[in-house]
């Protein structure tokens, strides 16, 4: 295991290094791990309303931090300004109405066949939850992993992204300064994933890995986690018996979501909408909009106000008000845009605007312009031989456009995707509105909607590969089992006494 004792964090634009942190080692984590644990009876002592409020006031507390968070958030995780308050507001307003999600947890009776109501659910938090976060949102996935863990009564360790730590950590200083009730349950881990995931999987005392992360990420997660069961083995009574129980994995990973165009929409509005939906954050995002359908009849007058759209957007210092599009999060998503790009152009694709890099030769500073490229709907049919743009999830600012004949052809085009997070249409036709709702395999469908729509009663998730369990889900909902409880007591009374 790789034992870094600090970590340089730098902004994404300058280079300059904003602080130098401690980072935590395998014997840290599972002290860390031991302490939540053992403070997670003073979760219990609260119930889920107080707990509720308490979060409600947090977020009162971090509006007077919230200058410095907007600047972290900028400085290290290289989002344009105007995007860091957006992130925040999603935090905020989330916190001050967590009661909202109590419509999931509340203890529900159950009417029998024969009319009665002798059983209810209650709602059991899982246990201790080990949770990491991605590199592209700073804020605003952490600490919702932190936030709903607290609110339905988990103990909780959260392992920020080390490319953008410092967010978090103010965060978290926050609720220190607070005496935030209960918080020796909670706490923060800072180290690399590839060597810390290994310790949660390790540990008998988490219950929960949820992670965000790439799908393929998260494959590699569940393969780990059947090796090391294998070493559990006991084999003295003749059998192979795992001596390790399962753990509930929660997986929220890549989107490779599909935008559909048809033929009786405003187009210029339409296409204002699409490059706000695919590029915001340089198009780190994964419910950005990635793969574009366009009804073949206004294809290219849509084409024609789309590139408009994306030649308004400005790159550059983040700092800057009017900037729309920051610094690459790493290298390694620079060099992933220019591999996809090129891949694109041995199949003969259009690029209609971008494919042009901006690369300082370090590890900040690194942009890539705003790219649309063409891809034919015949190099859609068989997904193992089309184009990796199309197969895959570009997590950066390149977007591919592709034709289709009518409603159905769009429908399929769609759905030619190993990914189901989030799909979008826009069209005026109420029946066709209908098909769309019924035949998109995606667990999120916005018709007609605004981009960027993302508050608490918003619901994440995905099918396919892009979530797993699949489907659309609440944090919380995920972070609880449901117990199932007969009480014949009323029926019974009388005959056991």
């Amino acid at each position: 295991m790789s034992k870094v004792k600090e970590l340089q964090i730098k902004n994404k634009y300058t280079g300059e290094v904003i602080d130098t942190i401690p980072a935590d080692t395998p014997a840290t984590i599972r002290e860390k791990i031991k302490k939540v644990h053992k403070h997670q009876h003073l979760l219990k002592k609260m119930d889920f309303f107080e707990r509720a409020q308490i979060l409600s006031k947090y977020s009162g507390k971090m509006r007077f931090k919230k200058n410095k968070l907007k600047e972290l958030v900028v400085a290290e995780g290289g989002l344009p300004i105007k995007y860091s308050e957006w992130e925040l507001g999603i935090v905020l307003t989330g916190f001050r109405f967590c009661d909202w999600y109590y419509q999931f947890l509340e203890e529900k009776p159950l009417t029998s066949i024969e009319g009665e109501q002798l059983v209810k659910i209650r709602y059991i938090p899982h246990g201790l939850a080990a949770c990491l976060s991605p590199r592209n949102t700073p804020i605003s996935l952490p600490l919702y992993q932190l936030g709903a863990n607290y609110l339905v009564g988990n103990p909780a360790v959260v392992k920020p992204s080390t490319a953008c730590p410092l967010t978090m950590l103010e965060a978290f200083s926050i609720m220190e300064e607070m005496n935030l009730p209960a918080l020796e349950a909670l706490d923060l881990v800072i180290a690399p994933g590839e060597w810390a995931v290994d310790v949660f999987l390790q540990s008998p005392l988490v219950k929960t890995l949820m992670t965000i992360t790439s799908s393929h990420t998260a494959k590699d997660i569940l393969v780990r986690y059947g090796k090391f069961l294998k070493k559990t083995v006991d084999r003295s009574m003749g059998v192979a018996m795992y001596t390790q129980p399962f753990k509930n994995f929660f997986f929220e990973c890549a989107g490779n979501d599909a935008g559909i165009v048809m033929d009786d929409v405003n187009l210029e509005q339409v296409a204002q909408w699409n490059a706000m939906a695919s590029y915001t954050n340089s198009g780190q995002q994964c419910f950005s909009m990635k793969r574009i359908i366009v009804h073949r009849d206004i294809y290219d007058e849509y084409i024609e106000c789309l590139i408009k759209e994306i030649e308004k957007l400005k790159y550059g210092d983040p700092t800057d008000p009017d900037v729309d599009i920051g610094p690459l999060g790493s290298r390694r998503i620079l060099m992933m845009m220019d591999v996809m790009v090129e891949d694109a152009k041995k199949y003969g694709v259009k690029i209609y605007t971008g494919a042009e890099k901006i690369d300082t030769g370090e590890d900040y500073g690194l942009f890539y312009k705003p790219t649309l490229v063409e891809i034919k709907p015949e190099l859609c049919e068989d997904l193992s031989k089309a184009p990796f743009l199309w197969r895959e999830e570009a997590f950066g600012p390149v977007r591919s456009v592709t034709k289709a004949n009518d409603m159905k052809d769009a429908i399929r085009l769609a759905n030619a995707s190993n990914y189901g997070m989030r799909a979008v249409v826009y069209t005026s036709n109420l029946k066709n509105i209908e098909i769309f709702k019924n035949e998109l395999e995606a667990a999120n469908i916005y018709i007609n909607a605004r981009p960027m729509l993302v508050d608490i009663t918003v619901s994440l998730g995905g099918i396919k590969d892009s979530a797993y369990p699949a489907g659309c889900k609440y944090y919380p909902q995920e972070l609880v089992y449901g117990k199932y409880i007969y009480d014949g007591t009323p029926l019974n009374l009388e005959k056991i006494k």
